[in-house]
């Protein structure tokens, strides 16, 4: 199984890369470049394990349990969620 890492490890950056960049265009945040990295390390931290799961319920609770957890910490960051997610190529619905 251990073959099957690295692609789960792509499909889960992908996923974070999309959430991010969605709720990015629809959220309220000050600008703050050096905080992405982060935000897309925890992104992938917490939707990894769902990958696989034939769950994608599973990816999307993930994903918006990271933005909310993002928002906690900076009350300036407000946005939207996941509302669903497609593990097949990653594509992100948010609303």
């Amino acid at each position: 199984m251990a073959h099957e890492t690295p692609d789960a490890d792509r499909a889960a950056r992908v996923i974070a890369e999309n959430v991010y960049a969605g709720f990015c265009r629809q959220a309220t945040m000050p600008n703050r470049p050096m905080e992405e990295q982060t935000i897309l390390a925890r992104l992938v931290e917490a939707i990894r394990p769902q990958i696989g799961s034939g769950a994608p319920g599973a990816i999307v609770e993930a994903a918006n349990a990271t933005l909310s957890a993002w928002e906690q910490r900076d009350p300036e960051v407000r946005g939207p969620r996941v509302l669903a997610v497609s593990p097949i190529d990653g594509a992100v619905t948010i609303g």
